[in-house]
């Protein structure tokens, strides 16, 4: 029995079976029996590398960030980095700000 009482008749979080929450419907078929959204393929997608201005497809690995101000608006760029990028100006970064905090210390 639970110490809250959460599954109790009278309780405010107790649903009882028949009123549970509905279930998603199934995916529409199409006249071959596959579901709708297998005949749908992704556009392929590619990014230009800010950084060594690679192209690439795919999911970018990362991206760079760019702040910027011009009155009291402030404008942000994400641009992509690809995986070769992002993963060595991470490290880059982890490295200086460690080295950084051992100078400071």
């Amino acid at each position: 029995m639970p110490v809250d009482g959460a599954c109790q008749p009278g309780s405010p979080r107790y649903t009882p079976a028949h009123m549970a929450e509905p279930r998603p419907a199934p995916p529409a078929l199409s006249l071959l029996g596959e579901p709708e959204h297998a005949f749908v393929e992704p556009p392929d997608r590619s990014f230009h590398c800010d950084s060594c201005g690679r192209t690439f497809s795919g999911e970018p690995g990362g991206a760079g960030l760019f702040v910027w101000t011009r009155g009291d608006e402030v404008r942000y760029e994400e641009p992509p980095l690809c995986d070769h990028c992002a993963y060595e100006i991470s490290i880059g970064a982890l490295i200086r700000w460690s080295l950084e905090e051992e100078e400071e210390g």
